[in-house]
């Protein structure tokens, strides 16, 4: 969540320190070949722990959240990202075009919804339910489906347990929309209060302009 231009910074920094620990290391320290390499490489990973630590806390501020808050949602996303893995997994044992597509579409909305969450985590707090229900319902139901495919028996015991699983799916796919709809929420109601704005500012312009004219 803290995006590139952090990492790049953090690694920076970290090379910065390791390497002036390890100059100063060579020149006043008579500790032999094989601790300061093991001092270098204890700054940098001291370093790179302690300024992400600051990262975080900074960002956390700035998304006016607390830190546990924040760690929290980073560990939610780490475990959705798990789940869409798993639901990959799934493609290759399928056995229909139709379960393929349905499929691909649900971790098509997993993988954006996660990326909007990553992007802005307060968003995090409008889809709950997709990070504590509906993904990893997602990859039990999918998982039980391939399972189920891959059988290849004609009792009607599975044949219905067949029709029920894919039923549920479908309407799984239709919770994850509205999931994604909630996601992107508040950026349609900013773009619309945007629009509204820009409408009513070329409309003044425009009356002055006829006024200007008129006169």
């Amino acid at each position: 969540m803290l995006g590139a231009m952090n990492f790049i910074t953090r690694h920076a920094l970290n090379f910065l320190f390791s390497f002036t620990v390890f100059v100063v290391t060579i020149i006043n320290f008579e500790l032999g070949i094989i601790f300061v390499p093991i001092i270098t490489l204890a700054t940098y990973f001291i370093s790179n722990k302690t300024i992400k630590a600051v990262q975080k806390m900074k960002k956390s501020k700035e998304l006016g959240l607390t830190r546990s808050e924040y760690k929290h949602i980073e560990a939610q996303l780490k475990i959705a990202k798990g789940h869409v893995n798993s639901l990959t997994q799934q493609y290759v044992r399928v056995r229909s075009i139709s379960s393929f597509k349905l499929l691909n579409e649900m971790t098509k909305l997993s993988k954006r919804i996660i990326n909007i969450v990553q992007a802005n985590p307060q968003k995090f707090y409008s889809v709950e339910d997709f990070f504590y229900s509906h993904l990893q319902s997602a990859v039990q139901l999918t998982t039980t489906y391939s399972m189920l495919t891959q059988q290849q028996l004609k009792d009607i015991d599975v044949h219905l347990a067949l029709e029920d699983t894919r039923k549920t799916l479908k309407e799984l796919h239709g919770t994850m929309e509205a999931d994604l709809r909630l996601a992107l929420e508040s950026d349609l109601e900013s773009l619309k209060i945007e629009l509204d704005y820009v409408k009513h500012e070329n409309e003044k312009k425009r009356q002055q302009i006829e006024l200007w004219g008129g006169k």
